[in-house]
């Protein structure tokens, strides 16, 4: 029996020291495919997302993530090449908090702009909203491989029109600070 109690000690002491606790900060990078179809031309580029989240309590933090994209990056068939920035903040709630996984939800809303060169140079405002499942791996002390897989609508609001919407998978890392 004071072998299972020392057991229980030991994996609840690794386990709980080891977990994002409050007040800790992560870094993250991640990358998503980004197809588009204009003029019925297919074209291949990616979404970059960088963000900071500082954790309030060990189940809930807060973001913001900067994102960039080129629909254009791999493969350009149309010649429409359309670049989006902007800044999404965002809340997100850490369902499995472990030493060496965890699983969170994420909900956020942020503007940005685009620019879409089609022999001409059209900046447009962009609203843009995301909700959606993650999860962080850990690799090392502090590095973490990062999946995302929000649903996300980014509506180009000066022309009245959906510059992108549905569902991405994010893949990259983080690393706690």
């Amino acid at each position: 029996m004071l072998k299972l109690f020392f057991l229980f000690l030991f994996l609840f002491s690794v386990t709980a020291f080891s977990q994002i606790q409050k007040g800790e900060m992560i870094l993250s990078a991640t990358v998503s495919p980004y197809p588009t179809t204009t003029q019925n031309k297919n074209d291949f580029g990616a979404i970059g997302l960088v963000g900071f989240e500082f954790f309030v309590t060990h189940k809930i933090s807060l973001s913001g993530s900067f994102f960039t994209s080129n629909n254009t990056l791999f493969k350009d068939n149309s010649g429409i090449t359309i670049h989006s920035y902007g800044f999404v903040p965002s809340i997100h709630y850490y369902f499995v908090n472990k030493g060496k996984w965890n699983v969170f939800a994420q909900a956020g809303y942020g503007f940005g702009f685009e620019d879409q060169t089609q022999g001409f140079i059209q900046n447009s405002a962009l609203t843009v909203y995301s909700i959606g499942p993650g999860a962080h791996y850990r690799i090392r002390e502090k590095l973490y491989l990062k999946i995302f897989l929000p649903y996300f609508n980014a509506r180009n609001i000066t022309l009245n029109v959906d510059a992108a919407d549905g569902v991405a998978a994010f893949l990259g890392v983080s690393f706690k600070l």
